[in-house]
């Protein structure tokens, strides 16, 4: 990782827009020629994120991503801002739509195709050995060629073999707790991404 020196930083902010912010600053910022920098704190001196940053995580499972054919973001460099500090990762956005935006919009056949998709999508990554905690319809990109692809990738990891069913079922009960992606959806879909009984 390089150092970012504050002068780039701000040069690169003065015309940004803020996508995302908490009340520690901004998180996610899109620069004026289209790229994206995204901002991780460090929660703790004594977090493991000191030895293994975010950002270089995030590099890191895009990475391991694109080996195994799953459309992600495309990241250009990481960097260390240090005051404050932040681990920096600055990259090209995965082109598509959320499904979270697209589910909202679509009318009920879509949503049936697209669910259909997504149900495939998942168990492609599960097979693949993709475990993804932060799994969500806010987090799945429909490409405008029609894959599905995974961004805010750094809270993922890439095991090398399929998800034991154990892990498949945890993974699933991440998706379906956010419930507001869920309040509308007839029963028949949710079944799709039920964990599966055990035996």
């Amino acid at each position: 990782m390089q150092r970012l020196s504050d002068s780039q930083f701000q040069q690169w902010r003065a015309d940004a827009n803020v996508l995302e912010q908490d009340h520690h600053g901004e998180k996610v910022l899109l620069l004026a020629d289209g790229t994206m920098l995204k901002l991780f704190r460090r929660k703790s001196w004594f977090s493991k994120t000191v030895f293994f940053p975010p950002a270089q995580r995030f590099a890191d499972n895009a990475a391991a991503l694109r080996k195994l054919d799953i459309p992600c973001p495309q990241v250009i460099n990481t960097y260390k801002l240090l005051n404050p500090y932040r681990s920096v990762v600055h990259y090209h956005p995965l082109a598509g739509e959320t499904l979270r935006g697209l589910l909202n919009a679509e009318q009920s056949l879509e949503q049936l195709e697209l669910f259909a998709k997504l149900a495939e999508f998942i168990t492609s990554l599960h097979d693949k050995g993709v475990y993804f905690r932060s799994l969500h319809l806010g987090n799945i990109v429909l490409t405008p060629d029609g894959q599905l692809g995974l961004i805010d990738i750094s809270d993922l990891r890439c095991l090398g073999r399929p998800l034991s069913r154990g892990m498949r079922n945890r993974n699933y009960r991440h998706l379906l707790r956010y419930e507001q992606d869920w309040a509308m959806t007839p029963n028949k879909i949710l079944q799709l991404f039920q964990p599966s009984p055990r035996k």
